[in-house]
């Protein structure tokens, strides 16, 4: 699986953490989340918080409102 981006608002932070938490043990697959920092964001609590993760299609199937936040 390929790693993917997304850029998560910070009031949906723990859903998403929720969803990834979910999505494994439905599969069995570790995502392997990782917060990835941007240079100048750190300290400003209203940017999104940019996580990078393994997930398959099914995780989108199962939970299809994070699509939107993937980066390309």
């Amino acid at each position: 699986m390929k790693p993917i981006k997304v850029r998560v608002p910070r009031e949906e932070a723990p859903d998403f953490a929720d969803d990834l938490t979910a999505w494994s043990s439905a599969t069995s697959v570790d995502p392997s989340p990782m917060v990835v920092g941007d240079a100048g964001t750190a300290g400003n609590t209203s940017s999104p918080i940019r996580y990078q993760a393994n997930v398959s299609q099914s995780f989108f199937e199962q939970v299809p409102e994070w699509r939107m936040y993937v980066e390309q």
